[in-house]
């Protein structure tokens, strides 16, 4: 057959990489082509068991485009972009194979094991759990979660970027009523107090690291920032933050027990500092992950004390990988506010639930429905009734895996929500559309 010096080349690829599992490489049927595969084949493979990788490339370059696209030379293609130090091709070359049939287990670890060599765990831990949901052979599964227990041992320096551009039909969550009734007397509502729509830009930027400190235990420091620059300088939304503290093992459960600190601005002034511990709970290694934060922190407006709270958190979530192409995520959330003033003090609780899946053409979806409800303690200086709100929401957002540009990868997405108030004045919906790149790594 035409391929078999690629499926015999594709054997010696695999013998070389430093995989988690050498499983059977994709293969591919006949096809006609004027130009000798089998001579191809055999010199790259010779090229190749000389460790002359570049020649190697060259040669299977010569190949035509149908032949370049069958699987089992895409392979080679993306054995020899590693070994050349071009990770980003090989990515796009097992991308490609993966878009053609996403349970391809071989092709998922070597994918895994790229963005590992690359530096970026985080994909490759997305993947690697990806090729746990294909149930791989008991021998693959030890590996590949003994691989996800390096990586979040190791933890080192991690970076994500996002930068977005959201036309915003609400960008100050606010009614669209022209008037408020207060104790039954009607009141004409200013535009800048009702809805008001917008294009804004926002980044969004965070940095983390671990340092070891004695055995397992490490100190983990870790910065964000974000920015969201909307039309008109009243709505300007900014906030740094700091974190810190010890990370150590219990178990199979990993724990970060944290002091942070945050910055807010709005507006273009100081709007509230917030300080803090936090403690976040880490387990499962395999095709289900687990995930609780506690948290305790005092927040303490520029203006006026009313507002002035301890927030105490707790969160907990549930990520599932189904299959090699698809994963769920459960998310429950609760939180209370104890303000200095009781109409500012409320009971928040939250509950989400998300469903990733890969589609063809390198495109992939994540879609999360969810109910937010807050309950108020007592009711404010302009209502005889304390505020009680449930808002639903949807999100989506629509990801080109297999477009990278400097790592960014780009995005659309949207959310639309409701949220119903017992108070006219909170009563409102919005639409948010984003168009943004991302990098994590």
């Amino acid at each position: 057959m035409i391929f078999v010096a690629f499926v015999s080349l594709a054997g010696v690829a695999q013998a070389a990489v430093p995989a988690v599992e050498a499983a059977s490489p994709p293969s591919s049927s006949p096809s006609s082509s004027p130009v000798s595969l089998e001579a191809v084949g055999t010199e790259v493979g010779w090229l190749m068991s000389r460790g002359e990788w570049r020649k190697a490339q060259a040669a299977l370059e010569r190949l035509p485009p149908a032949a370049l696209g069958a699987p089992d030379v895409q392979f080679v293609r993306a054995f020899l972009a590693r070994r050349l130090g071009q990770p980003d091709k090989a990515v796009d070359f097992y991308q490609r194979m993966l878009d053609g049939d996403g349970n391809l287990l071989r092709v998922r670890l070597e994918l895994a094991d790229t963005f590992l060599e690359a530096g970026d765990d985080r994909a490759a831990e997305h993947n690697y759990r990806l090729a746990l949901a294909s149930t791989p052979p008991p021998a693959v599964r030890e590996r590949v979660e003994a691989r996800l227990k390096t990586i979040a041992e190791r933890r080192r320096w991690r970076y994500s970027f996002n930068v977005a551009v959201a036309p915003d039909s609400n960008v100050n969550a606010a009614t669209d009523a022209r008037e408020l009734r207060i104790f039954g007397l009607p009141f004409e509502l200013s535009d800048e107090a009702r809805r008001t729509s917008g294009v804004s830009l926002s980044t969004a930027a965070s940095a983390e690291r671990t340092v070891p400190l004695r055995g397992s235990t490490r100190l983990a420091l870790g910065g964000w920032g974000r920015f969201t620059d909307n039309e008109g300088k009243s709505f300007d939304d900014g906030a740094l933050g700091f974190r810190a503290g010890p990370q150590f093992w219990l178990g199979a459960v990993r724990v970060d027990a944290q002091v942070m600190a945050d910055r807010r601005w709005f507006g273009g002034e100081g709007l509230s500092r917030t300080a803090g511990v936090q403690t976040d709970l880490q387990w499962g290694w395999g095709q289900s992950q687990r995930h609780a934060t506690f948290a305790a922190q005092r927040l303490d407006y520029d203006v006026g004390d009313a507002r002035d709270a301890w927030i105490y958190s707790a969160e907990w979530d549930r990520t599932r990988f189904l299959s090699a192409t698809r994963f769920w995520r459960l998310t429950l959330a609760a939180n209370r506010a104890d303000a200095a003033a009781d109409t500012e003090s409320f009971w928040l609780g939250r509950a989400s639930a998300g469903l990733y899946q890969t589609l063809p053409a390198g495109l992939a979806v994540w879609v999360e429905p969810s109910v937010e409800r807050r309950d108020y303690d007592a009711p404010g200086a302009f209502s005889d009734k304390a505020r009680r709100d449930v808002e639903l929401a949807l999100a989506a957002r629509l990801f080109k895996r297999d477009w990278r540009w400097r790592g960014f990868s780009p995005y659309v997405g949207a959310e639309k929500s409701r949220n119903f108030s017992n108070l006219d004045i909170n009563d409102y919906t919005r639409l948010k559309v984003e168009f943004g790149a991302t990098r994590t790594f």
